[in-house]
């Protein structure tokens, strides 16, 4: 009856993490570790562009290709910074993914080993998110206030020009006025 009970609380702890993962809004990959891929959740699927049936058992790196931004470069495999380090990692900034047909993603990830009781790594997984839009929408609200202190250093100039055209006038004003008093 004990063992019973037990492997029905297994198979519902099994069961409430299966649906967490599957549910999560961020991209979800787990591996064992071989850097081998055992789950996907549908974000990943959709971010990689591979089904989970197809990446299961395939290496990390050919269906999570990331590169950096900038350089693009090839980064690190974020499996060998989670094994090096054996501790959560951020993954570094201007990462982006390139999915399965070519497309580019700005990503915001992390990493985490999955360990047992005693600490022993069983493998790791990578939580990531498309952050594309966000550094568009960051870019062009940097965009619209440059442009409107630009606008607003237009006005500034303008009211300049015009207060100075008001002050040369009292000011010949005085001069004729003071002469006119000499």
């Amino acid at each position: 009856l004990y063992k019973h009970r037990m492997e029905k609380k297994v198979r519902e702890s099994k069961q409430w993490l299966f649906t967490t993962l599957k549910s999560i809004g961020d991209g979800v990959i787990a591996t064992d570790t071989q850097c081998q891929i055992t789950f996907m959740n549908p974000v990943a699927e959709i971010l990689t562009g591979w089904d989970q049936d197809e990446a299961v058992g395939m290496p990390l790196e050919d269906v999570f290709y990331i590169i950096n931004e900038e350089t693009r470069e090839r980064c690190e495999n974020p499996f060998e910074k989670i094994i090096e380090t054996g501790g959560v990692v951020g993954l570094a900034n201007n990462t982006v993914l390139i999915a399965r047909d070519g497309t580019e993603r700005l990503l915001a990830d992390s990493g985490a080993p999955i360990c047992d009781d005693n600490c022993n790594i069983l493998g790791t997984v990578l939580v990531f998110r498309d952050i594309t839009e966000k550094r568009k929408m960051e870019e062009d609200l940097f965009r619209l206030k440059t442009e409107k202190m630009e606008s607003l250093s237009i006005l500034a100039g303008g009211i300049a020009h015009d207060f100075n055209n008001i002050l040369q006038a009292i000011s010949g004003y005085t001069e004729i006025l003071l002469m006119g008093k000499g």
